[in-house]
């Protein structure tokens, strides 16, 4: 569950989808090109979107990535979206708290110095990656990506139901990105039921659905008033 909802802020590496449902491989790459002036990265064999996932953005331009909350569950998995998808790494900054500042984490990009969060290091980046909670979201992700700042997508659900900001699912809805500096993602279990009701909607006009939903508990949520499922 964890890594669906990393894989879905990935938005920019998840559309080597199948063309039956309507999109190019680097349209959802369009929010930092045109945000950003940075040259839109090119596949040098489009082809092999359709062939192989993780040889299929193998592109001539790259981006200084910032993932902040890299050393949580989540922001691991994001980074190890990133390696996975074959994503145009130049530089990778993992950010986080005092307490994990000045640990280094290996990675395939190489070994990254955890760096203590400020919003003028992130703003140094091409693209941030925000995996915290919402508070945290709300408080800095605005101010990351105003004016000249990178663009900012954050996986918290402090913005997906602000007007104005795209919500997004990049095999379903990748070009609403177009232009915009902040970007929401899903909660992971919208984005699996999507995945899956997006071509039933296609061909036959849903009009509703309900969904029951069983999330995990760990034993790391004892301490947020869980304890009672563990008895």
């Amino acid at each position: 569950m964890k890594f669906s909802a990393a894989a879905g802020a990935l938005f920019a590496v998840a559309s080597s989808a199948s063309t039956v449902y309507g999109f190019t491989p680097s349209s959802s790459l369009s929010a930092f090109t045109s945000s950003r002036n940075v040259p839109t990265p090119r596949l040098l064999d489009p082809a092999a979107a359709y062939r192989s996932p993780s040889t299929a953005l193998r592109m001539s331009a790259t981006f200084t990535v910032g993932v902040v909350g890299a050393t949580g569950a989540v922001g691991k998995e994001i980074v190890g979206c990133l390696e996975k998808r074959s994503f145009p790494v130049g530089n990778l900054r993992i950010f986080g708290s005092k307490r994990s500042a000045g640990r280094e984490v290996d990675t395939d990009f190489g070994k990254v110095t955890v760096e203590l969060f400020s919003e003028d290091a992130a703003r140094e980046c091409d693209v941030v990656f925000l995996a915290v909670d919402g508070d945290f979201s709300l408080a800095h992700a605005e101010n990351i990506c105003a004016g000249d700042g990178p663009v900012v997508i954050d996986n918290s659900s402090a913005f997906r139901y602000k007007e104005g900001i795209p919500l997004v699912v990049p095999e379903i809805n990748a070009e609403t990105t177009k232009g915009k500096k902040l970007i929401a993602n899903p909660n992971c279990t919208t984005a699996i039921g999507l995945m899956a009701v997006w071509p039933l909607h296609k061909l036959f006009g849903l009009k509703k659905m309900l969904m029951s939903v069983r999330l995990s508990s760990t034993p790391a949520k004892k301490s947020h008033g869980c304890s009672s499922l563990f008895n």
